[in-house]
């Protein structure tokens, strides 16, 4: 693989983020593929901010390590990141307010006037960083016409001025004198979008005919609540909430109704989601909630990475009561799991968790078009009046799945308590039934609601890891989004011999432990994960009683690198 990491540093505020989603789009555009991420802190305006690029001749889940082009917009820009430069390292900085002697000697300086160059093109020193992408396109070979295309797809709405004062910046900066062609990647020709995880997920929702979505606004699931903003006009509805509790309750509520709903937050407000989620559990609401993770506890990092959240939401809520639990792998899967959810939601009439993380949800990606339209499976719905007696929402089942009923439906009405119930939704208690019969209606309801896991492993086969080079000698062990670094980091190392394979998780709860313990059983296994407790292998010993000894783990609150896994995992073999 062919690859040339970009990174745009300087202050929170200077339009470092829409110049590397600019950057993203061209080369996209240009049939290059894109992995970019942005390194960012909980402040307004200030401090300092990243945004990294990188382009490739293949498909790429990981945005790099070391970086090939800096583009410095401030001094801090060169102290802060001039240890992670390659040996092939470009600076781009304007010398009229950015000393570079601190730079290595190996490194490439190319000074260019770009506060110059954007007063004297469009009197506006915001754009001083447009300057400098037309200067990247140069460096990395890409055409500035793409440049003129997304500028005037992206600005158009503002007026022709703002789309020619945009063209001029980028042209001079691109034909300033000095800068040169010194990386190739070879194109495919072919446009493909960009898309972050939050946005394929909620396109994925739509897709499967989510009709409202509720959330209190908290990073990084923020995105979703954005796209769904955005969209009222397609057929959607969102609700900002004042706090978590009303967003999960009135997913409920909705879902009760016969709407396909969801809501999305970060670990902070799911912990005030619980006791509700549990509401939803006993009334088996069909619900789906969207949990991307941040560093914890408390407040934590707010804008960093983790994923220390899934053993919570394992078990969330007092009591037991069936849930799926899911962890997109990729921006792609996003999309396909944000639609299947739904399904599995309703097939089963249970709470689906998904879980996100910050990596993933705020990472872009070039992706090949995707599916407009997508399988819709609304599970056991009941559409008659029974005959002889009123209608037993909770009916007792071999598989544990009652039909259900839209509200409103005549002859089909119900309570939905939140209290245990008989088959009819009338509460159960001594005081009412009698201490024999309560004891065996509340078995009864328990073992209908927890039978529901067993079919889903029975009808799915969803519950199991999947397995790359199934006959290596030496296999990874990963969930979520550390998938793609962990899989180019595979590459890596059987580059070099040493014959790995890659075994990943997506859906977590409930897991196929007889499958998943033959497909562990007898391998060399290394742990890898974003969190202090190796909870994945937690969850693998509970299940399996296979025990993973080599782990590698990170709590720091940055997402893993293919670099950093191959260091880590070839100093352990």
């Amino acid at each position: 693989m062919s690859s040339v990491t970009i990174r745009i540093a300087g202050a929170n505020g200077d339009g470092i983020e829409s110049s590397g989603a600019l950057l993203s789009k061209v080369a996209s555009r240009n049939g290059l593929h894109v992995f970019a991420y942005r390194g960012y802190q909980s402040i307004i305006r200030g401090g300092h901010l990243w945004y990294q690029v990188r382009l490739a001749d293949t498909e790429i889940d990981s945005f790099g390590d070391k970086i090939d082009v800096l583009v410095a917009l401030n001094q801090d820009a060169i102290e802060n990141h001039k240890a992670h430069l390659s040996e092939k390292a470009v600076v781009i900085y304007d010398p009229s307010r950015i000393k570079a002697d601190s730079l290595p000697d190996a490194v490439k300086k190319v000074p260019i006037p770009i506060l110059d160059i954007a007063m004297q093109q469009a009197g506006d020193p915001i754009m001083r960083n447009v300057a400098a992408i037309g200067a990247v396109l140069k460096i990395v070979g890409i055409d500035i016409s793409k440049f003129d295309d997304v500028i005037r797809a992206t600005f158009g709405r503002k007026g022709e001025k703002v789309v020619s004062d945009n063209v001029k910046v980028a042209s001079a900066g691109y034909n300033y004198q000095g800068v040169e062609n010194l990386f190739n990647i070879s194109s495919d020709g072919k446009q493909r979008y960009v898309l972050d995880g939050n946005t394929a997920l909620a396109i994925g929702a739509y897709a499967a005919d989510c009709k409202i979505y509720f959330a209190y606004p908290m990073t990084p699931a923020s995105g979703i609540l954005h796209w769904f903003a955005a969209h009222e006009n397609k057929g959607v509805a969102f609700k900002q909430t004042e706090d978590e509790i009303a967003a999960m309750n009135m997913t409920v509520g909705a879902a009760s109704a016969g709407v396909r709903a969801m809501c999305g937050t970060s670990g902070g407000g799911f912990s005030l989601m619980v006791e509700a989620l549990g509401m939803a559990g006993m009334i088996e609401a069909p619900v789906v909630v969207v949990v991307s993770q941040r560093a914890g506890p408390s407040t934590g990092l707010p804008t960093k990475h983790s994923q220390a959240d899934i053993l919570f939401a394992m078990h969330a809520s007092q009591g037991e009561f069936p849930r799926i639990v899911v962890a997109p792998r990729t921006v792609e899967e996003s999309y396909k799991i944000g639609a299947e959810s739904f399904n599995l939601a309703e097939k089963y009439q249970c709470p689906v968790l998904i879980m996100m993380d910050q990596f993933l949800s705020e990472s872009y990606k070039s992706v090949d078009e995707l599916p407009t339209q997508v399988s819709i499976d609304r599970g056991k719905v009941a559409t008659q009046a029974p005959t002889s007696e009123k209608f037993a929402r909770y009916s007792l089942t071999d598989d544990g799945i009652s039909p259900r009923s839209i509200p409103g439906t005549p002859g089909l009405e119900f309570v939905a308590p939140t209290d245990e119930h008989d088959i009819y939704g009338n509460l159960v208690s001594d005081y009412f039934a009698g201490i024999d019969q309560y004891v065996e209606t509340r078995k009864q309801m328990y073992e209908k609601r927890m039978k529901k896991m067993e079919t889903m492993l029975k009808q799915e086969q969803i519950f199991v890891p999947e397995i790359l080079n199934e006959n290596a000698k030496h296999f990874m062990v990963v969930f979520g989004s550390t998938y793609g670094p962990a899989k180019e980091a595979m590459d890596l190392l059987n580059k070099e011999g040493l014959d790995f394979g890659l075994i990943s998780f997506s859906y977590l709860l409930p897991l196929d432990e007889a499958k998943t313990k033959q497909m562990l059983q007898g391998k060399d296994l290394i742990d890898v994960e974003a969190n202090y407790n190796a909870q994945l292998a937690q969850w693998i010993r509970l299940n399996t009683g296979i025990e993973i000894s080599k782990k590698i783990r990170d709590w720091s609150g940055e997402p893993f690198t293919a670099e950093s896994i191959y260091r880590q995992v070839k100093a352990l073999v």
